[in-house]
């Protein structure tokens, strides 16, 4: 039987009939900030589907509490933190529902349909706005603090570097964070405008891209030494710069991991792309 699977971001919400295989029956609409238009939403988009599922898994960004029915922190969606929100759309859907970590999702998905198919070990990362992560061992998830394997993005790089918003300097995140990127490249006002540029020659910008890939390779060689991964994915918008950032993060990798890590993981760009947290969120339940 096929599942249903939400995805809730800051911006966008997306909802989606999951098979077996994999594949996805998807639509989007605005988040918004209603708790209750939010639920009444999902539960449209539910019934729009029509056909039997499981229950549905909901990836949601941020932490959530130890029972894992509410968000317990996000700066961006404040409105919905302390929501009893597994309870709501239990009652709107009638069906059981399943709450997790966006980044758990998204690596749940690329475990079982994308790039993390065959790993024991598996560690993806998703670089965008922030920097993000999770790891599946033996097909479990890993949970520490906040239901997921805790801040990856708050890996300190540079211990001298720019100062995070988290209170610490040199974090990974302060250093590939869209932001980041897009003020050194001088030019462009999203990451997908910098990545634009440099395919197009832009040598500022391609030089901001390969810095971040850098800071990613000293980051993922870190978390390497901690979690011992057979395989560490690449996701998110700075991953649709494969060949401008994947180079530098390898060289980077390999120059600060051991000679074991060195030997034993792959670096790989992520197969699902943005499908990979609503896929992911329905895979406990296909």
């Amino acid at each position: 039987m096929n599942a249903l699977g939400v995805d809730i971001g800051g911006t966008h919400t997306k909802v989606a009939l999951v098979e077996a295989t994999g594949a996805a029956n998807l639509e989007t609409f605005p988040t918004g900030a209603d708790r209750v238009q939010l639920v009444a939403r999902i539960k449209d988009a539910a019934r729009r589907h029509a056909e039997p599922v499981r229950g549905a898994g909901v990836a949601v960004a941020g932490f959530l509490n130890a029972a894992r029915d509410r968000l317990s922190y996000n700066p961006n969606l404040e409105w919905l933190v302390g929501f009893p929100l597994r309870d709501a759309l239990a009652d709107a859907l009638g069906s059981r529902i399943l709450l997790e970590v966006d980044s758990n999702a998204a690596c749940l998905g690329e475990y079982r349909f994308g790039a993390g198919r065959g790993s024991k070990r598996f560690l993806c990362l998703a670089a965008g706005t922030g920097l993000g992560g999770a790891m599946v061992v033996d097909g479990a998830l890993l949970r520490f603090t906040g239901e997921c394997i805790g801040d990856v993005g708050h890996v300190v790089v540079d211990a001298s570097g720019p100062p995070c918003p988290c209170g610490g300097r040199g974090c990974a995140e302060a250093l590939v964070s869209e932001r980041t990127i897009v003020e050194a490249a001088g030019a462009g006002e999203t990451l997908r405008d910098v990545i634009h540029n440099a395919r197009q020659g832009h040598t500022q910008a391609a030089a901001a891209l390969s810095q971040a890939g850098r800071a990613l390779g000293i980051a993922m060689a870190s978390l390497a030494q901690i979690f011992a991964p057979d395989r560490i994915a690449l996701a998110g918008g700075l991953a649709e710069a494969e060949e401008l950032v994947m180079p530098q993060a390898e060289r980077s990798f390999q120059e600060a991991v051991n000679s074991e890590a060195r030997a034993q993981v792959s670096i790989v760009k992520a197969a699902l792309g943005w499908r990979a947290a609503v896929i992911g969120a329905a895979v406990p339940l296909i």
